[in-house]
């Protein structure tokens, strides 16, 4: 049987796991913490280790890689990293991976990844315009029209983190990071992270609702303007807080219509996201598959 061994870089920590070219999970790798520092670069030091422990298991004859930062998919490098990952710019997975290994890698953004994933195994392929927002430690943002992702000229396309809301970052308002510092400013309590705020507010504490209210019609500012530019068939939400579908869902659909100028620019669908953690490697096999011309 083929072997792939996929790897999603993020803001924080590093997940893997192998999988077959049904992207179906075989093994499971626990996350490890994504250390970068000012000062050193240890992701790439890290991913090949991964792989060295990995090929001792199993036969694998690729590495599919998921990565926040903007990417190169051609040469497998990482063009620009921002400031949630420091000394990242640069780093270039793809030739460290084949000059030591002697197996293929591919390279894709961490949320191009999350659109691909989701909508190769959610049958959205088919549609001609999705936009997908991954909220985490920032916010990334993926576009694809007509079969393909859109890539733009140096390919940053999709960098929604950056756009203008209030004078702000949209993902210094809107991230789940921006959520839990605004949570732990407010209440004094350094401990507090996304799940744990979740838990107060459907529980009923009011002032941690409130705090979630603000947070959310925040995120509806940036998703009405993404309506109004593309008017996309589908929005797909992915990040660990929007695993919280039952009680998000209704409250943002309710924002962004409050934040639209008429209901009429306010009808692209949400989709949260369905795979979870595994989203990024998912889709970083399918683009690995689609590259390597074999069946996806």
């Amino acid at each position: 049987m083929a072997y792939y061994f996929c790897i999603d870089v993020g803001g924080t920590s590093i997940k893997s796991g192998v999988y077959d070219e049904k992207a179906q999970l075989i093994k499971d790798q626990p996350a490890v913490p994504c250390q970068n520092t000012p000062n050193e670069n240890r992701i790439l030091s890290t991913v090949l280790d991964l792989v060295e422990q990995v090929s001792v298991e199993y036969e694998i004859i690729g590495v599919a890689i998921s990565s926040s930062g903007v990417m190169d998919p051609s040469k497998g490098q990482v063009l620009y990293a921002g400031y949630t990952i420091p000394n990242f710019q640069g780093t270039d997975f793809k030739q460290a991976v084949e000059e030591r290994f002697n197996i293929p890698c591919e390279v894709e953004n961490d949320v191009n990844a999350v659109l691909l994933g989701e909508a190769w195994r959610g049958q959205l392929l088919a549609k001609n315009n999705l936009v997908c927002l991954a909220i985490g430690t920032g916010i990334g943002g993926a576009v694809y029209q007509n079969g393909d992702l859109v890539r733009g000229r140096n390919y940053s396309a999709g960098e929604i983190g950056y756009l203008n809301v209030d004078g702000h970052y949209f993902q210094d308002l809107a991230s789940t990071s921006a959520l839990v510092k605004k949570a732990q400013g407010t209440f004094s309590e350094s401990d507090l992270n996304g799940r744990v705020i979740m838990e107060r507010a459907q529980s009923g504490d009011k002032k941690m609702l409130a705090l979630l209210d603000e947070w959310l019609t925040d995120l509806a500012k940036g998703i009405t303007s993404l309506m109004y530019l593309l008017n996309p068939e589908t929005i797909i939400l992915g990040g660990g807080i929007m695993e919280q579908v039952a009680f998000i869902k209704p409250r943002l659909e309710s924002k962004i219509q409050e934040q639209v100028i008429d209901p009429f620019f306010g009808q692209s669908p949400l989709y949260f996201a369905k795979l979870g953690n595994r989203a990024g490697m998912v889709g970083a096999l399918y683009h690995f598959l689609s590259k390597n011309k074999q069946q996806a």
